[in-house]
């Protein structure tokens, strides 16, 4: 009866919904210097997230695990995990960048989850492996969590250079977005280094060795030192507002490999369990527009750099 309510209400087609409405609705607020748009936007963005967890805990019941094991099940909760950070930035700094950015990406992802055919939302039995529900909460959980803090992280690079783009006078602005990325990158590297070391603990304790290098470890380490390497470079100051903006991206393009290539590009390692095929289109022009992003914006910086040092004519 359960599944047969999951089926019929579609909580997650009413979770996008909803998001799209409040992403509408904060984004109208921006010019309409609105309170009543704007906390309009939130309540529906806050609804949105409520209506996501609300299908994942029927998922949960249905199953009887967490809603994390497979591609489809990760993609609604990346949706619903960096809705919640933003929610949760946005009770610390109210300044509705965080909820509109996370709500448009949530759309985009329930719209995936829904349509695109290798992210399959049957409820299927779970291999023997990932049968002990306390490590798959615990690994599986922390590094979907870091996965959301960085697609929200990611969201907040594209605003960030989207005002190198259009407003590159607006300095104050951009100074604050910057802040902004710079704690979704924070929280996403603290996630994403306790899952690692979960994932460890859950090797030794299924495989009997913490670490092999298995591709699924060694492309999760990457992206890990990657992002370490983009926080260590904004706090010693090798790079600056526009740097971390491209380097959210960019981080973000390793989170994919490991998080979808190593199991639908590569294929091999002990981790068969999430093997699958297909997808290449989509990813595939998913990377090129990114790497058309960022070659686009090292382009308009070098640009802007070359005007400041062009010396003017004399009058």
């Amino acid at each position: 009866a359960m599944e047969v309510h999951y089926n019929r209400s579609k909580p997650f087609r009413t979770a996008w919904i909803m998001y799209l409405l409040g992403f509408l609705a904060l984004i109208a607020s921006f010019p309409l210097a609105s309170t009543v748009v704007s906390r309009v936007g939130m309540a529906l963005v806050v609804g949105g997230c409520v209506m996501n967890a609300y299908g994942m805990a029927l998922r949960t019941m249905i199953s009887g695990r967490p809603p994390v094991t497979n591609m489809y099940e990760t993609v609604v909760f990346v949706a619903w995990g960096g809705v919640l950070f933003a929610l949760i930035f946005e009770g610390i700094y109210k300044v509705r960048y965080f909820a509109a950015t996370a709500a448009g990406l949530g759309v985009l992802c329930l719209i995936l989850a829904d349509n695109v055919p290798i992210l399959d939302g049957a409820i299927a039995p779970l291999v023997p492996v990932l049968r002990d529900n306390m490590w798959l909460t615990v690994h599986v959980l922390t590094i979907m969590l870091g996965y959301a803090a960085f697609t929200l992280a990611m969201g907040l690079g594209h605003l960030n250079l989207g005002l190198y783009f259009f407003a590159p006078g607006k300095a104050a602005l951009l100074k604050s977005l910057s802040l902004f990325l710079y704690r979704a990158l924070q929280v996403g590297t603290l996630f994403l280094a306790v899952g690692t070391l979960l994932g460890g603990v859950w090797a030794s304790y299924s495989w009997g060795r913490f670490w092999g290098w298995d591709p699924k470890e060694t492309w999760a380490l990457i992206a890990l030192l990657g992002y370490l390497a983009i926080l260590h470079g904004r706090f010693v100051g090798w790079i600056k507002d526009f740097g971390i903006a491209v380097g959210s991206i960019i981080g973000y393009l390793l989170v994919l490999m490991a998080w979808y290539g190593v199991n639908f590009v590569l294929g091999t390692g002990l981790h068969s369990y999430g093997f699958g095929s297909g997808g290449y289109t989509y990813i595939g022009g998913f990377v090129l527009f990114e790497l058309a992003v960022i070659g686009a914006a090292l382009l308009r910086r070098r640009m802007e750099l070359q005007k400041q040092v062009t010396p003017q004519p004399a009058a």
